[in-house]
This record gives structure tokens, C-alpha cells and sequence, in this order.
């Protein structure tokens, strides 16, 4: 008597069967999250006050004034060269008065973090609130940046309002 094997083995097969049923399961649970949460990546916003944007091969980045007494302020903004050449930095306020950075090839510069001499703003003719324009020249491009001005009221720009004798 000959003995018929199957085809299809049962135990096997329901083996396979539930092993597949888990995976999508898994895979649907692990994956479903983005069908209902929008994804926060595709709409990327700067998370500070100040801003920043790119004048030739030099970014300058989160650029505020903070305000002091007597119409005063502090320009606190970071300047990184992108480039493998050095680059010369001109930051000019409305009221006139001009910052004169010079950078390394491949520098960064962050002016403003401690207060000093150099970025002490007298007779800043914008109130804490508003905007005002501070261009920025590197090589040929130039940028006029409507900086934030700010007070030392928000912690982390507490310790770099300019002191009453500008430095």
C-alpha cells in the first residue's frame, strides 16, 4: 500500500501563514503613525529670535540686536566662511555705524557673546519690539537683514545687554 503524502502540509503552512499575518501587522502598527501625524521635518522653522541668511560664502546666522540703556545695543550674530579663501566681513546698521570682521578660510565668528567694543551700537534709532535694518557685505553680494531688536528680558539674551559705558 502506498502511502500519499501531501501537498501541503498543514502545521507548516499555518506556521507561514501566522508568521506573515504578524509581519503586516507589525509593519502596519509601526507605520501607521504617519498617516494621521504630519511630519514636523518638511516644515523647518528657526528656533531662535534673530535671523540669518547667506551673503556670498559667508552665513551669517541668528542676528539680533540686544537693547541697553539710552538707546543703545549689542550685535550678537555668528559669521562662519564657507570658503577655503578668507573673507572680509562689513556689518553696517542704519544709524551708520560699521563692524569690520575679517575671516579665515573655513572660520567661524561670533561677535557679541561677551559685549564688547566692537559690537557696542550707540544711538540705535529702533525700540525694543521692532526691526531694524543691518546690511551685511561680503566680496560683491550684500544683504540688508531686518534684524530683531530685542532686551535682556528673555534668558538666554540676559547677560548680553552692552553695559552703560559701551563695552
Amino acid at each position: 500500500m502506498t502511502r500519499r503524502t501531501p501537498l501541503l502540509r498543514i502545521p507548516q503552512f499555518r506556521r507561514t501563514v501566522g508568521a506573515a499575518a504578524i509581519a503586516v501587522g507589525a509593519l502596519t502598527g509601526l507605520t501607521a503613525c504617519d498617516l494621521f501625524a504630519p511630519q514636523d521635518t518638511l516644515y523647518i522653522e528657526e528656533a531662535s529670535v534673530g535671523v540669518s541668511a547667506t551673503v556670498g560664502q559667508v552665513f551669517v546666522g541668528n542676528a539680533v540686536l540686544v537693547s541697553g540703556a539710552g538707546g543703545s545695543a549689542n550685535l550678537v550674530v555668528t559669521l562662519v566662511n564657507q570658503s577655503s579663501e578668507a573673507q572680509q566681513v562689513e556689518l553696517a546698521t542704519s544709524n551708520g555705524q560699521t563692524i569690520h570682521v575679517s575671516l579665515d578660510p573655513r572660520a567661524t565668528e561670533r561677535l557679541g557673546n561677551p559685549p564688547s567694543e566692537k559690537t557696542f551700537i550707540s544711538s540705535l534709532d529702533a525700540q525694543p519690539g521692532s526691526l531694524t535694518t543691518v546690511t551685511v557685505t561680503s566680496g560683491d553680494s550684500s544683504v540688508g537683514l531686518q534684524v530683531p531688536v530685542i532686551t535682556g528680558a528673555l534668558p538666554p539674551y540676559g547677560t548680553l545687554t552692552p553695559s552703560p559705558s559701551g563695552g
